[in-house]
């Protein structure tokens, strides 16, 4: 008796999709972001074997049936590199916030359905990102971070170099296997954003292995249209010349921007007495990171936990190691690098570290237009976490470790004065209501701010009553005289017209007595501001301040 040939006939079509699976001969599969990740991508593959591969894309999703998918592309680079066959496409004109499904289909077999989603091109939708690196020695610690990534789901990760050990042909590929596990249960995939780190020998690596097109790896873009922008940059190549003049150019060409990231490789003020300081950084990359408004920099290479206060360059009183605090204006500081390198004693704290530590880790950032929050995950026991909610990514799941050190598990980072800028003269013609006047302006309309806010508006009443002194031309050294009545905490602090911070110096138990105090102002433009001394919270001296 002849059998069903319908049930034959599936039977037979099943059993060859299945072979298909079994013999594809693709694998080591990655996703690289360099430009625009709203319209575009870079998808990588090793082809382990076969020839003429293809690769069908669509926002559908038709599992292996190849032939139902909107795009068919070829590969546009092909690079033997690291004893890998490094296949590219480089994706462009893609649909803002879409999710896209594809696979690839070679002379052996058709590859498993993956699929990934482009960036958000709209302020209003949050992010979700990781950042982290050195990954280089153990497996276990690695493939942990990268189950995690897979359980988080994020936008993208941001990855801070230091790949392997000696960026051997055998380690890649082990690196590259592991990097599979961040690919979630469902075959979603996360996009990278590579940095160079002093373990790859050469920015070729990462030119040849994710089909990153920048020669210096140098490179930004931005994450939901003006919310977030992304600086990579590069501490194995000169750190001034053209990269110097191009994150200068970059910054000034992007004001408008809300937030704006960097990250390197090595870290300007390792939080570990193993490491050098790396000067030319803080002297070349810091006062661009304060003057265009870096809010958060993400550095690696010492192999342990920090996180800093909001920090500025400064060399004056209670400066240290050229920063200081200011909670104002401000970048944060993350890091140092722990998703699998050796680990080392958190050994250098600074005055401005807010926390520190030595454990496997990575950041995981949420971006809005109302804030920026940072929370440092423990990677180890990936296995014991469940998987975020698709729907909500936003929220930990069950069995995730944040880091809670004494000052919080969450660092927030508020949204700064809004509107646009504007020279000194417009905003105290703006705020005096004329076009010429005295000095300072006066006080300003009432109304609903916030408690900071609040006291640097009453800060402001009556500047032109107070006595002007000036800073030394030839020094920028500003001697102000005051005197303490009751011993306890003294601040200074310099506001300019726009009410913002400008210099702050803390004084912990100051003793009764009079005082003639230094503050350098040689970071300062030419203008005008305001001098504030405080003592337990209450008005000391106020000095109207005038620079040339």
């Amino acid at each position: 008796m002849l059998g069903n040939p319908f049930k034959s006939a599936c039977l037979t079509c099943l059993l060859s999709l299945w072979v298909l699976q079994v013999f594809s001969a693709t694998g080591r599969f990655r996703i690289a972001w360099e430009e625009d990740p709203a319209t575009t991508a870079v998808i990588a593959w090793d082809q382990l074997s076969g020839s003429d591969p293809v690769l069908y894309l669509d926002v559908n999703n038709y599992g292996q049936n190849f032939g139902e998918y909107a795009v068919a592309k070829r590969p546009q680079n092909v690079i033997v590199a690291k004893g890998m066959n490094n296949h590219f496409i480089h994706l462009q004109d893609l649909v803002p916030n879409t999710t896209y499904y594809f696979i690839i289909k070679d002379s052996e077999g058709v590859s498993r359905q993956l699929f990934f989603s482009t960036a958000p091109n709209r302020p209003d939708r949050r992010l979700s990102i990781i950042a982290g690196g050195d990954s280089r020695n153990f497996r276990e610690a690695r493939r942990d971070a990268n189950l995690l990534v897979g359980k988080l789901r994020p936008h993208c990760v941001m990855f801070g170099g230091d790949f392997t050990e000696k960026d051997s042909p055998d380690e890649w590929k082990d690196w590259f296997d592991d990097w599979q596990l961040t690919i979630s249960k469902d075959g979603r995939m996360t996009p990278i954003v590579v940095t160079r780190g002093n373990h790859e020998e050469s920015n070729r690596t990462l030119n040849d292995l994710f089909g990153i097109r920048s020669a210096d790896l140098t490179y930004a873009f931005n994450l939901g249209g003006n919310l977030l922008r992304i600086y990579t940059l590069n501490t194995l190549i000169p750190i001034s010349g053209s990269q110097q003049a191009w994150l200068e150019s970059d910054l000034r060409s992007n004001t408008a921007v809300q937030w704006k990231f960097a990250q390197y490789h090595q870290p300007m003020r390792p939080h570990t007495k193993r490491k050098m300081e790396k000067n030319d950084q803080v002297v070349l990359w810091a006062p661009l990171f304060y003057k265009y408004g870096i809010n958060l920099v993400v550095e690696c290479d010492a192999h342990v936990v920090k996180s800093t206060w909001p920090i500025r360059p400064d060399n004056g009183p209670g400066s240290y190691e050229g920063f200081i605090r200011d909670d104002d204006s401000g970048t944060v500081f993350v890091g140092e690098g722990c998703w699998g390198a050796p680990l080392r004693n958190n050994d250098d704290d600074k005055p401005w570290t807010r926390a520190s530590d030595s454990f496997n880790q990575f950041n995981w950032i949420f971006v809005d237009q109302e804030k920026i929050e940072v929370r440092t995950i423990k990677t180890d026991g990936a296995d014991r976490v469940a998987d975020i909610n698709p729907n909500n990514i936003f929220s930990a799941p069950r069995g995730l470790v944040i880091w809670n050190p004494e000052n919080g598990d969450v660092i927030t980072i508020q949204q700064r004065q809004k509107g646009k800028p504007a020279q000194e003269e417009e905003i105290f013609a703006a705020r005096s209501g004329v076009q010429s006047a005295s000095m300072f302006p006066p006080p300003p309309p009432h109304g609903p701010v916030s408690s900071q806010a609040a006291e640097e508006e009453e800060e402001s009443v009556n500047w032109e009553e107070f006595p002007t002194i000036m800073p030394d031309d030839a020094s920028g050294d500003l001697l102000l005289k005051y005197n303490v009545e009751e011993p306890g905490n003294v601040v200074i602090r310099l506001i300019n017209l726009r009410l913002q911070e400008v210099t702050r110096l803390e004084i912990p138990n100051q003793a009764p007595g009079e005082y003639l105090k230094t503050i350098k102002t040689s970071h300062l433009k030419p203008g005008r501001y305001l001098a504030i001394v405080k003592g337990n919270r209450k008005i000391l001296r106020r000095f109207r301040v005038t620079k040339r």
